[in-house]
């Protein structure tokens, strides 16, 4: 007799996330349980119900990718530079972020009862994590002194938008690449951070 295939809950989230953003909420689990060589019971084992896998699947959870990157530094390069590398993981990351809340809304689950379910939502930690980076960069003189927590909010919508804006209407709204657009952000960005507190002069 074959033993049943063990697979383990981050296995059933990675493939039922796939799943999911490739065919959307409506996919049978079905679908999913034969990706994973499964039956659908051996998924509602652990996941109650569909609803409860796709808000597992597909709801922020952990630091972000980009957030180590951003704990360790800045550090002693060109701040044009950092800043440009933090930005194309923006790109990234909310470009993903952006189809995991549609499928949210698809589903009928309010964004802002899955927001109430973290200790500090995604969208505050994430600010906390840039703008401390931003203060550090003061500290080490890489950029003027500034409102940290305004800069960091600045920064995210800034790269939230153009995703955000790419998924409603399934195309760029504009002809830029988003290289050309964090590109673009950069040089309007940084002259202001880099710009003397001419209170201090």
């Amino acid at each position: 007799m074959v033993r049943p295939r063990t697979i383990s809950d981050q296995e059933i989230l990675d493939t039922a996330r796939k799943c999911f953003l490739e065919h959307g909420p409506s996919v049978s689990t079905d679908v999913i349980a034969k990706e994973l060589g499964v039956s659908p019971q051996a998924i509602f084992k652990r996941f109650h119900s569909k609803q409860d896998l796709l808000v597992e699947c597909v709801k922020p959870c952990g630091p972000p990718a980009w957030g180590e990157m951003v704990e360790r530094g800045p550090d002693d390069r060109a701040f044009a530079d950092q800043l440009t590398e933090l930005l194309r993981e923006l790109a990234v990351f909310f470009t993903d972020i952006v189809r995991r809340m549609e499928l949210l809304r698809w589903s009928g689950i309010a964004i802002e009862e899955l927001m109430a379910s973290f200790d500090e939502p995604p969208p505050v930690r994430d600010i906390r994590i840039i703008s401390a980076w931003l203060s550090r960069a003061c500290e080490k003189k890489l950029i003027r002194v500034i409102d940290c927590d305004a800069t960091a909010m600045f920064i995210l919508t800034s790269m939230h938008g153009p995703a955000m804006l790419t998924q409603m209407l399934g195309k760029t709204p504009t002809d830029h690449t988003f290289e050309e657009y964090v590109s673009q952000y950069v040089d309007l960005l940084l002259p202001g951070l880099l710009k003397p507190n001419l209170s201090e002069i």
